[in-house]
């Protein structure tokens, strides 16, 4: 594992399973109503999801912030804030190798972060469920690239220049994450 790249930074405390349950529903309805992007990952909310209402999204994005600052070990002037929920299932299978992208798209440094949102209770693979990371870009050897591991109601924060994707879907049940980039 090479986790000096990412750090988890665990939320459970402040974003509940009710929480949990609210963000995922609001995903899953703005899903439904075709609110999402229609190229890879197929089901990725079209709008920066930190604007949608409630105190679930507040606390997430104030989290997520937080996380960062942490991360960088320092508060740094915030130039832009992004954010997704994606949901992910074996409902619709997409060739991994067209899903690898990093964030890092703007002249300003970018740090990104994937919120661990809700993982089908049928999954066993915690390591594979979380996201793949390839910070020598997905073409490298395979021995370069490894796994930051599932924890539910964690930020998992990492540079936005870093290769990733949805970690290995296991389940015909739903997945959901939110994304987030920080630029400075």
């Amino acid at each position: 594992m090479q986790n000096n790249l990412y750090t988890h930074y665990d939320w459970s405390n402040l974003i509940t399973e009710e929480d949990r349950k609210l963000l995922v529903k609001d995903i899953f309805s703005l899903i439904d109503r075709g609110q999402y992007w229609e190229n890879s990952p197929k089901f990725q909310t079209n709008i920066n999801i930190f604007g949608h209402k409630g105190e679930h999204w507040s606390k997430l994005k104030m989290a997520f912030i937080w996380s960062v600052f942490a991360y960088l070990g320092k508060e740094v002037q915030i130039k832009k804030v992004g954010s997704w929920g994606v949901q992910t299932s074996l409902k619709l299978v997409e060739e991994p190798e067209k899903l690898w992208h990093h964030h890092a798209v703007s002249e300003n440094e970018t740090i990104s972060g994937v919120f661990y949102l809700q993982l089908p209770d049928d999954v066993k693979d915690l390591e594979k469920a979380g996201t793949e990371m390839a910070p020598e870009g997905p073409l490298a050897e395979d021995n370069t690239k490894f796994f930051a591991d599932w924890r539910t109601a964690n930020w998992m924060i990492y540079p936005g220049k870093i290769y990733h994707r949805p970690g290995v879907l296991q389940s015909f049940k739903d997945r959901f994450v939110v994304a987030a980039d920080l630029d400075f």
